[in-house]
């Protein structure tokens, strides 16, 4: 692996860029306050997918599966954020440090 391609990886050493024929996601590598922001969280990407089945959602496209995913999405943005929230009382932000669960 280039050197290059070394400097997008995360911490835990798993790429920071997700690219395929349709789509190419670069997530935050490194923390922001250190190395500014350089990608994008994963919080993120779910926040677009939950746009886009919201926008199928008010239209023609709305259905049931769509709501259940919905309901999920709203579960997985509320685990990373209770995991964000148990970080940042623990002083483990921006470390490489498992966090402890209450």
């Amino acid at each position: 692996m280039s050197e290059n391609m070394e400097k997008f990886r995360h911490i835990d050493g798993n790429m920071a860029i997700i690219e395929s024929d349709f789509i190419k996601i670069t997530f935050q590598h490194g923390d922001p306050a250190e190395v500014g922001v350089n990608g994008c969280r994963i919080e993120d990407v779910i926040d677009a997918i939950v746009e886009k089945l919201l926008d199928f959602q008010g239209r023609d496209l709305a259905c049931e599966e769509n709501a259940t995913a919905l309901y999920h999405l709203d579960l997985a943005r509320e685990a990373l954020l209770l995991r964000r929230r148990r970080r940042e009382n623990q002083g483990l932000i921006g470390k490489r440090s498992k966090h402890k669960a209450d």
